[in-house]
């Protein structure tokens, strides 16, 4: 019997294939353009979009994946990459910055979204050491 652990491998991998194949078929479908889709009158289109935009649920490794492959993007090319709507995308990526799994740079039409990478947790626990051992030291030397 598998344990916990090798369980949660699992499904971390074959979510992380998953989110491959869906930034593929998403590339491929906007490479195709928006003049390559069957016919459907505009009115209903237009209700469908209004639909779909609404309930269509971003993945949050799909938003990831697209940040760690760029150096920054903005909401608005996040959400054309994704083939999503503007507000669900800034959505998810509040809940992405609040889980601490991307942070913001900018402000207003500047902000650019970002990966926290391996790299980045790196450097802001041993920044975070260093203030620790800082305090330490000061709080020694007072004390003598």
């Amino acid at each position: 019997m598998p344990t916990i652990e090798e369980i949660v491998r699992s499904i971390d991998k074959r979510l992380e294939e998953a989110t491959k194949q869906i930034v593929s078929l998403t590339s491929a479908r906007a490479a195709l353009g928006p003049n390559n889709q069957r016919h459907v009158p505009t009115r209903v289109r237009k209700q469908r979009s209004r639909v779909t935009a609404n309930a269509q649920a971003i993945p949050a490794g799909m938003l990831e994946q697209l940040l760690s492959a760029s150096d920054g993007l903005s909401t608005s090319a996040l959400a054309q990459q994704a083939n999503g709507d503007r507000d669900a995308v800034l959505a998810r990526l509040r809940e992405l910055e609040a889980a601490g799994r991307v942070h913001r740079t900018g402000e207003r039409r500047g902000v650019r979204w970002h990966a926290i990478t391996d790299e980045d947790w790196i450097n802001e626990r041993a920044a975070e050491l260093e203030r620790q051992s800082k305090r330490r030291r000061r709080a020694a030397h007072l004390q003598s």
